[in-house]
Parts: structure tokens; C-alpha cells; sequence
């Protein structure tokens, strides 16, 4: 085991410590350096940029996790990118240009621009980093999987959780978005590699005859694995349930302020379509993924926690060596997408929660983001260690949340009489509903559909019938989503 261990650290240190240098190197760390990239990448860096932030430890292990407990209802996965980069192709380019042209570094800032609120941007804001939150929980729930399951009897949960949150300070303070990118790209080709090794090999080494068998095995032991609701009858994984999942993470897939802050790194908007059109071939690598599951459960049935299915697999039939190799590619999957999470939360709390009217310095405003970071993680250190849910199921919760901002950036960027009290009472209406115990239990009561979806159709009626009788924002405003060339660039001051 010493030998995976030193392994697997010395891939994560090189990889940070690498990446971070080359990142810093001639570059002065400013807000706009450290939160967008100084808005300079291209297509090659805003592609494993957005790898980074798809493959997460929410693909590496809550996709095989959840083929190894449900079958069917984890096939929602597959539809992800490809969908959510169908929105992402119109509504990118729009919020680039938004923030190319009124120096919009965050989401709030984009809100604050559109609505001329800063009370609007603020309480955007605070969604935002408690959405990030949990986000970011789900990292740290993959990191303490990998560590626990692979250094079995070296490394506890708590003290796999408290390693994982530094390394996660520690790159999000030393570098940036830029560092980020960089380490996508090593992260990505270290993951490409472990999965597809282990997916040619896992047939012969577990006994079950090749990739072929593994299918013949399941239809034999399993015969519901591919038809909802999957292999545990009577749960509410019903063909509803799975097109309004596919249609609630769709709506929040850029509303999720890491995402919607990556994107305005970029120099071009081609630069954006042309990422939108590729991004999608990455699903591919969710069906040796999913193989991966299933081996695991052929072989390893009674797993107490489906999160491991993956990590089990590779640590009963692998060498030390590739255990190693394995588990330091999981450390980055979880560390790599959490950076730019962290960078998100700390550029929204330093610019539009923490005294946003004052006039502060850069390097003010940095420390504030920064020190933002610290407390976002250990609310997130602190939710892993008394959780047990799956990967999967939290997300979900998550995507319910974050949805319900989905309605006000979309209609902000199409029907100019949209209002900041419209956004408001819609946005506050979809989190009470998904939000509130009750709720949730009356509507399953009613009907397989996620209640994330439901509360964004309430959410858009009340922001359209607020709007209605709310008065509109300035021209200049509108045009920051609605663009004008007969009006100016600039947008008066927020109230």
C-alpha cells in the first residue's frame, strides 16, 4: 500500500505544483486573472476547462455507483452534456458578450448589470454560493470514497476529508482559473486512461468472459437492469421521473455559477460555439463507466455503499501500482472541478455579497474571495463527514436548487419586460418549494416528476405574472441581455 500511496501523491503534486507554475508564470494575479482567466482562453483551454467541470468525481464514481445500484435510472447521465450544450450553444455566447462588454466577472454581476438591483444581485448571489456549497460536498464525498476504499486501514473518512480540504485551499489560493484549465488537461488524460485500462481489462480480470460477458451476466442475473424503474422495483424511477430529471439538470447545467463564470473566460464567442459543438463527444466515456459498474456488481454484490462500486472493483482486481495510479487520478477528479467551484464562490462573495457599493481594491477584494473559500469548505468538510447519501441523489437535490435560477437568466436574455421583482418572487417561490421537507413528500406523493422541474414551472409563472405588474428596468439595462446598438454600452449605476 506504500507503494499506491506515494504514487498517487506524487501525481497530485506534480500535477498542482506543475500546472500552477506554468499558469503563474509572467502573470500578475489580479481579480480578473485569478476569477476569469483575464477573459484570454481559447478553444483548446476552454474545452478542458469544461471537461473539468463534467467530469467530476459525480461521473467518475456516482455513474458506475448508480449502475451498480439501479441500472436504467442512471442512464440519465448519458444525456447531460449533450442536451445542456444544446442551451449552451445560443445562451453562452449571449452572457459573453454581457460580460465582454460591462466587465462581468460573475453571475451576479451579470444580474446586477441586466436589472440595475444590487439587492437582485445579491440574493442571486447567496443561491448561488448555497448551491455551491453542496457542490462542493459532493467532491469531497468522491475524495474520501477514493481514499478510504484504497488505502483500506491507512486513511479514515474524517482524515481523508480533512487532506482533501487542503489540497483544495492550497491550489484554489496558489493559482487560479487559468491553473485550472491546466490541470484539466492532465487530470483528463490520466482519466481517459485509468477508465478505458480498466474497462479492456475488467472482463478478464474479474472472470466474467469480456466486455460481452459482463452483458451476458447482467440480462442473466439481472434482466431489469435496462428498463425502468431499474433493478429495485417500486421506487419512483418512472419514465417521468426520468425525462424531468433530464429536463431539471438541462435547465440548471448553466445556471450553476462555476459554469456560467468559466464560460467568460473565454476571448472569443466563436471560441464558446465551438466548444459547445464539440464538448459532447466526452459523454462517450460514460458507457465504460457504466461497464465498470457493473462489473462490480457481477463481482463485488454486497458493496454497503454504492459510491465505491468503482474504486472496490479497481482495488480487489488491480496491482499496487495501478491502485496508485488510480487513486491519484480520482484525487484530481474531485480537486481539479472543486478549484474552480471554490473560485466561483469566492469571486461572488468578494464582489457581490461582501459590501458591493464600496469602492475596494483589488487586492481587497481578492483576500475577501479567498477567505470566502475557507469557510465554503469547511461548510462542505463538515456536511461530508455526517452524510451518506449517494453521489447521484445529492446532486440531484442540488440541480433542484440551482434550477430555479434558470428561468430568470433565460427570460432576462429574451423578453425585455422581465423585472428584478419578477426574478425575485419567482426565484424565492422555486427554492421554497424544493426547499422545504413537505413540499418535496406532498409532490411525490402525487407523481414521479422531479420536484425540481415542477418548482421551476411554478417558479416562471409568478416571475411573469410579477413581472407584469412590476415596472421595467432602464433601456440601457435591458440591453446588457437584449443588446441595442442604438443605445450606449454603459449601464447607469445599480440602486
Amino acid at each position: 500500500m506504500t507503494v499506491a500511496l506515494g504514487i498517487a501523491l506524487f501525481i497530485v503534486a506534480v500535477t498542482t505544483g506543475g500546472t500552477t507554475y506554468l499558469a503563474r508564470r509572467r502573470r500578475k494575479v489580479t481579480m480578473s486573472e485569478w476569477a476569469v482567466g483575464g477573459r484570454s482562453f481559447g478553444g483548446i483551454l476552454l474545452w478542458f476547462l469544461s471537461a473539468g467541470e463534467i467530469y467530476t468525481t459525480f461521473a467518475f464514481l456516482g455513474a458506475a455507483g448508480w449502475a451498480y445500484a439501479y441500472g436504467a435510472p442512471g442512464f440519465y447521465i448519458l444525456a447531460n452534456a449533450p442536451l445542456g450544450y444544446v442551451l449552451g450553444y445560443w445562451l453562452l455566447p449571449k452572457i459573453w458578450r454581457a460580460g465582454h462588454d460591462h466587465n462581468v466577472m460573475s453571475q451576479a454581476d451579470y444580474i446586477r448589470a441586466r436589472f440595475g438591483r444590487r439587492w437582485l444581485a445579491g440574493l442571486i448571489a447567496l443561491i448561488g454560493v448555497l448551491a455551491l456549497i453542496p457542490y462542493v460536498q459532493v467532491q469531497l464525498t468522491g475524495l474520501s470514497t477514493i481514499l478510504t476504499v484504497m488505502f483500506h486501514g491507512s486513511v479514515g473518512k474524517p482524515l481523508a476529508v480533512l487532506v482533501g480540504a487542503l489540497l483544495l485551499l492550497t491550489f484554489t489560493f496558489t493559482a487560479g482559473l487559468r491553473s485550472s484549465a491546466f490541470a484539466s488537461m492532465v487530470k483528463d488524460v490520466f482519466v481517459v486512461g485509468v477508465v478505458v485500462a480498466v474497462f479492456v481489462t475488467i472482463g478478464t480480470l474479474t472472470g466474467l468472459g469480456g466486455i460481452g460477458g459482463i452483458f451476458r451476466h447482467m440480462a442473466e442475473q439481472h434482466p431489469n437492469y435496462t428498463n425502468l424503474p431499474g433493478m429495485q422495483s417500486g421506487t419512483h424511477y418512472s419514465p417521468w421521473w426520468f425525462c424531468s430529471s433530464i429536463l431539471m439538470t438541462n435547465i440548471g447545467y448553466w445556471m450553476w455559477p462555476h459554469s456560467f463564470q468559466a464560460n467568460l473566460s473565454a476571448k472569443s464567442d466563436r471560441a464558446i460555439r465551438r466548444n459547445a459543438v464539440l464538448q459532447p463527444i466526452y459523454t462517450l466515456s460514460y458507457f465504460f463507466i457504466f461497464v465498470i459498474g457493473f462489473a462490480a456488481l457481477l463481482t463485488l454484490p454486497h458493496l454497503t455503499d454504492s459510491n465505491t462500486a468503482l474504486v472496490s472493483v479497481i482495488y480487489r482486481y488491480f496491482p499496487q501500482w495501478f491502485i496508485g495510479i488510480a487513486a491519484g487520478t480520482g484525487i484530481l477528479v474531485a480537486l481539479v472541478p472543486s478549484t474552480v467551484m471554490l473560485l466561483t464562490l469566492g469571486t461572488t462573495v468578494a464582489r457581490n455579497i461582501y459590501r458591493p457599493t464600496a469602492d475596494l481594491s483589488d487586492r481587497h477584494r481578492l483576500l475577501v474571495g479567498r477567505l470566502a473559500t475557507v469557510v465554503g469548505v469547511a461548510i462542505a468538510a463538515y456536511l461530508t463527514l455526517g452524510s451518506s447519501s449517494t453521489i447521484v441523489s445529492l446532486l440531484l437535490v442540488a440541480y433542484s436548487g440551482i434550477a430555479q435560477i434558470g428561468p430568470a437568466v433565460v427570460l432576462s436574455l429574451i423578453w425585455r419586460r422581465t423585472t428584478a421583482y419578477g426574478v425575485a418572487a419567482g426565484s424565492l417561490v422555486g427554492i421554497a418549494l424544493v426547499g422545504i421537507p413537505q413540499v418535496s413528500t406532498w409532490w411525490s406523493g402525487i407523481s414521479s416528476i422531479e420536484v425540481g422541474l415542477f418548482a421551476v414551472a411554478v417558479n416562471t409563472v409568478v416571475l411573469v405574472a410579477v413581472s407584469l405588474c412590476t415596472r421595467a428596468p432602464e433601456q440601457a439595462n435591458i440591453a446588457v441581455g437584449i443588446p441595442d446598438s442604438t443605445l450606449p454600452r454603459t449601464v447607469p449605476a445599480p440602486a
